[in-house]
């Protein structure tokens, strides 16, 4: 990605003119056009009213799930949108059916996003039986102990793409294929990647995905998205569901429900439209520069940061090898919660995780200018 381009997608940024955005991990950059997204969709309520305005929120709201789908490498209509992971996850979940003790485990990871966690382990009360893959060090889990962890007794398999902790990206393909070797479900939370590392879901081979748009996708809050392989689609009926579900949501029909043939079928109650509309700006520079791009101009400067950490003696508990690791770097130094605060008081913005220490991330709008003052201000800091 080459320096003019980083220019010219920063230009299309609110705010980063006054502070040092070094936190798109956590929460992505607000583009300019979102506030002009909120103030058409306001106009859209009061003119149109529910005939005029329903019509043309659902059909936009499809085009944003296929323009994560053109990101991800999901063909059209096989991406539907939900409010968060957690609510698409359940959905997902309620779906299959664990009564048969044969065929009734959720293999994931302990360094699964705790949310996720929940959502799984509380279908023990459905008849699921959860396997909990340990880790030994809080940053990995080797691959061959997740694949032994999948039998055939497994149901589904419940992977992240990168941890949150240490930002390590794992080996789908090899869990895909022990995977399929058991006749389970590969389910893969995409989160901590998307917009920022390239990959494709059809050629992952994953039967679902999810993901959200506040993180590198500068969506903000709202907007998750949830990919089902097109041949799987139609033999999913889930318990979590609402009248958006149904086949004809506007005829108010009683039940039982008839679901959607399409992606509409995971949809629940009544879509958080400003969420998904206020993601759409972000989804479209990440489309228009491209993820590839992207994670050329991430890895040219978590190199640098990575680099510049180590010559310091700090401690980087992210991938000294930028293949292994996702858009941020693990710093950790003495008082890491205190210097966080201080450099949140000089508005460079980065985070702090327990047995992780300082996230520092770059985007397609982060200069280099912005790493050497975030490293100018720790080696003013770090005592």
């Amino acid at each position: 990605m080459i320096a003019a381009t980083s220019a010219k997608a920063r230009e299309r940024f609110a705010g980063l003119e006054n502070c040092t955005w070094l936190v798109s991990h956590s929460m992505g950059a607000p583009p300019l056009a979102a506030r002009d997204v909120l103030t058409r969709y306001h106009a859209q309520w009061a003119e149109g009213g529910p005939e005029g305005a329903w019509p043309a929120w659902l059909d936009e709201a499809r085009a944003i799930a296929d323009g994560i789908g053109a990101i991800v490498g999901a063909p059209p209509g096989s991406i539907s949108l939900g409010p968060n992971v957690s609510v698409l996850q359940s959905a997902l979940a309620s779906s299959l059916d664990f009564r048969d003790a044969t065929k009734n485990e959720v293999v994931y990871e302990a360094l699964q996003f705790p949310s996720l966690a929940y959502v799984w382990t509380a279908w023990e009360r459905a008849g699921a039986k959860t396997v909990r893959v340990p880790t030994d060090d809080g940053r990995t889990i080797p691959t061959e102990r997740i694949c032994t962890a999948i039998t055939a007794r497994t149901a589904v398999v419940v992977l992240s793409h990168a941890y949150y902790q240490s930002g390590v990206v794992i080996d789908v393909p090899a869990i895909v294929a022990r995977a399929r070797e058991c006749g389970a479900l590969v389910v893969l939370d995409a989160y901590q990647t998307t917009g920022t590392y390239p990959y494709d879901v059809g050629e992952l081979d994953v039967d679902v995905a999810v993901g959200g748009s506040h993180k590198w996708l500068c969506g903000g809050p709202g907007c998750g998205w949830i990919y089902v392989r097109p041949s799987l689609a139609q033999t999913f009926r889930p318990l979590v569901t609402g009248w958006f579900a149904h086949r004809a949501p506007f005829a108010f029909e009683p039940p039982p429900i008839e679901y959607a043939n399409d992606r509409m079928r995971w949809a629940t109650g009544t879509p958080t439209i400003p969420g998904y509309l206020v993601a759409k700006p972000g989804h479209d520079v990440i489309r228009e520069i491209g993820v590839a791009a992207i994670r050329e101009h991430n890895v040219r400067l978590t190199t640098r940061l990575t680099e510049a950490a180590l010559e310091r003696g700090w401690t980087v508990n992210t991938p000294h090898d930028a293949r292994r690791r996702t858009g941020w770097v693990g710093i950790d130094v003495p008082n890491a919660e205190r210097v966080l605060h201080e450099l949140i008081a000089r508005r460079i913005y980065v985070d702090y995780r327990p047995g992780c220490g300082l996230r520092v991330s770059a985007h397609l709008y982060t200069t280099d200018e912005e790493i050497e003052r975030f490293l100018e201000a720790m080696d003013a800091l770090v005592l």
